[in-house]
C-alpha cells in the first residue's frame, strides 16, 4: 500500500498569499499547469480557466485517464498528456491546483520533485504534502476554482462567459465539487460565486447535460453490479460496495464512468457512510469514501479523510479517496480494521 511519509513537523498549510502567487504569475514567461491523476470538475475547471485566462502563457499537462466528460469540458482548449512525455522544458513556474499529495501526481511526482524551487500548489484540501516552494491552501473554500477566481482577480484578470469560457470553467470545478450545490459545501460563500459568474454567463443547463448526462450503457451495468454487492457494516451504518475486474470485462465499463456512484447508497436513511472499491485490473484497488453531513451543524458524523488516511489517502471530511495495492480481498481487510476504529467527528 503506497503511503506518503509525513513528517511530525509538518502542517499542510498555507505559505504564501495569493497576492505573491498573483506577483509570481505575472512575471513568470511561461507557466506549466497540472492537477491530480484522473481529473474531476474542478481538477479540469482549475487549469482549463487559467489556460483560457492566459492562453499564450500557460501549458495544460494532464495525467490520464481523462473522461470522455472532462475532454468535452476542455472543449478545445488544449493541454497535453503527461503519458505522452513532458513538454520541452523553460517554465519559470509550475502551478499544481486542486492537490498536494504525491501519491495523486505519481506520474509526475520525481519531475516535481527536481523543480520544487519554482512549484506553487493552490489547494482546497485539508492535507497533503511539502510538494512545492509556495503553497496557498484554503480548506474553506468549496472548490479550488474559487480559489483560481480569487486568483485571476487579485491579478485583474476580467473574466470572459460563454461556451468555452473562464467563467464556464470556474463554474464546472464548484458545482462539481458541490454535487451541483447538494452537499454541505455548497455554503453562502460558494452559492455567491456562482451568482456572479452566472450573471457573467454560461451555459448551465449544457454544462450539466455535458457532465452528467452522456452515460454509455456500461455505467448503468457497473451501477447495478456495484448495487448488487452492497454490504452493510456496523449495524447499517455503513454500506461497502465491491466492482472486481470480472466486473469490468462483463461490462465492458471503465472506472471512469463511475462518478457518483458511490453517493448512491446514501439514500438509505439508516447509512452515513459509504464506500466503493474498484480493481480494474487485478493489480490495484482504488476506494472512494462519502459520508453524510449531519442533521444538525456541530452534531457528530462520520469523517472520511480519517478512513481514507488509513489506507494511504485523503480528501474532504464527507467525500475521499484512497488506493491499495492488490487485490479487492487485500484492500477490504485493511479497511475492515480502519472501519473498526471509526469515530465521528464534528
Amino acid at each position: 500500500m503506497p503511503v506518503e511519509c509525513h513528517t511530525d513537523m509538518f502542517i499542510y498549510e498555507s505559505n504564501t498569499d495569493l497576492t505573491t502567487v498573483a506577483s509570481l504569475i505575472q512575471d513568470a514567461k511561461r507557466i506549466l499547469v497540472t492537477t491530480h491523476a484522473k481529473p474531476d470538475g474542478d481538477a479540469i475547471g482549475s487549469t482549463m480557466a487559467l489556460k483560457r485566462a492566459m492562453p499564450d502563457k500557460v501549458e495544460v499537462v494532464l495525467m490520464g485517464p481523462v473522461s470522455s466528460a472532462m475532454r468535452s469540458v476542455a472543449g478545445t482548449t488544449p493541454w497535453h498528456d503527461a503519458s505522452q512525455g513532458m513538454p520541452a522544458g523553460g517554465e519559470d513556474l509550475i502551478l499544481v491546483v486542486d492537490t498536494g499529495a504525491f501519491s495523486q501526481v505519481e506520474l509526475m511526482a520525481d519531475w516535481i520533485r527536481d523543480r520544487s524551487d519554482h512549484v506553487v500548489v493552490i489547494d482546497h484540501h485539508a492535507s497533503g504534502n511539502e510538494m512545492g516552494a509556495r503553497r496557498y491552501v484554503d480548506s474553506t473554500a468549496a472548490s479550488c476554482t474559487i480559489l483560481i477566481k480569487e486568483l485571476l482577480h487579485e491579478m485583474g484578470v476580467v473574466i470572459n462567459g460563454g461556451t468555452g469560457s473562464v467563467a464556464e470553467a470556474l463554474y464546472c470545478g464548484l458545482a462539481t465539487d458541490t454535487g451541483w450545490f447538494r452537499h454541505s459545501n455548497a455554503d453562502a460563500r460558494a452559492f455567491r460565486v456562482a451568482a456572479e459568474l452566472l450573471e457573467i454567463g454560461l451555459n448551465r443547463d449544457g454544462l450539466y447535460r455535458t457532465i452528467e448526462e452522456t452515460a454509455a450503457p456500461s455505467r448503468l451495468a457497473l451501477q447495478a453490479r456495484a448495487m448488487q454487492s452492497i454490504e452493510y457494516v456496523l449495524d447499517g451504518r455503513g454500506a461497502i460496495m465491491s466492482l472486481r475486474p470480472e466486473d469490468f470485462k462483463e461490462t465492458g465499463g471503465t472506472q471512469g464512468e463511475l462518478p457518483g456512484v458511490v453517493n448512491v447508497p446514501l439514500q438509505i436513511s439508516t447509512v452515513e457512510f459509504a464506500v466503493l472499491m474498484c480493481c480494474e485490473d487485478g493489480q490495484e484497488t482504488k476506494l472512494s469514501f462519502r459520508s453524510k453531513p449531519p442533521f444538525t451543524p456541530g452534531s457528530p458524523f462520520v469523517n472520511v479523510s480519517d478512513l481514507a488516511n488509513k489506507l494511504g489517502g485523503g480528501g474532504h471530511v464527507h467525500a475521499s479517496g484512497a488506493r491499495v495495492m492488490g487485490s479487492i480481498e487485500n484492500a477490504r481487510v485493511i479497511l475492515d480494521e480502519a472501519v473498526s476504529q471509526l469515530e465521528t467527528g464534528s
